[in-house]
């Protein structure tokens, strides 16, 4: 990981390659852990723009710490918050009226379809493995991969080691991968 997004130009001297430092070198990142959120490829590519609005806007009150990563990946989660609340809003403000409409079909393509399919049943696995996890190691893994808390929160919140609570996610990870793979 880079030292941190502001060193890698001159400190608040150069705010016209802000940008462009900062998509060459976080891009990727950025995109990839939002499709891995969201699933969708459109809808990703979306979201991540608007994480490169959001950086922008507020570059001059980006500090010099070296925690640009988590920045990075807090922005996304906002990102991607209100990407689903404002479609959420869109959704319920929206009436569809039937009476006017006398067949309206999705236009799916058959591989939209099997992907969608395939998912499903991959998430209803995942769901089945997740329930032969130990309560407390589930609860551990949920907190970390749903929630989105680090392991120090996590050990702090439930008064264990940080390496009991690492070992607690990694020994989910392995049962669920070998779940899976069966």
């Amino acid at each position: 990981m880079p030292d941190g997004i502001i060193k890698m130009f001159s400190f608040r001297k150069t705010y016209d390659n802000f940008f462009k430092e900062v998509f060459e070198r976080y891009s990727q990142m950025i995109f990839s852990y939002i499709l891995e959120k969201v699933g969708d490829r459109v809808d990703a590519l979306d979201i991540a723009q608007e994480v490169f609005v959001h950086l922008w806007k507020y570059r001059k009150s980006i500090k010099q710490d070296g925690k640009d990563r988590g920045l990075i990946i807090k922005a996304c989660r906002q990102e991607i918050y209100k990407f689903y609340k404002s479609g959420y809003q869109q959704m319920r403000t929206q009436t569809i009226s039937l009476e006017n409409t006398e067949s309206t079909l999705i236009d799916c393509s058959v591989e939209e379809l099997e992907y969608k399919i395939e998912k499903e049943e991959r998430l209803e696995q995942l769901y089945a493995a997740l329930e032969l996890i130990p309560a407390r190691r589930k609860e551990i893994f949920l907190k970390n991969k749903l929630e989105g808390k680090t392991r120090k929160e996590i050990a702090v919140e439930m008064k264990m080691s940080g390496s009991a609570i690492g070992n607690q996610i990694d020994k989910a990870m392995q049962f669920l991968i070998g779940k899976l793979r069966r």
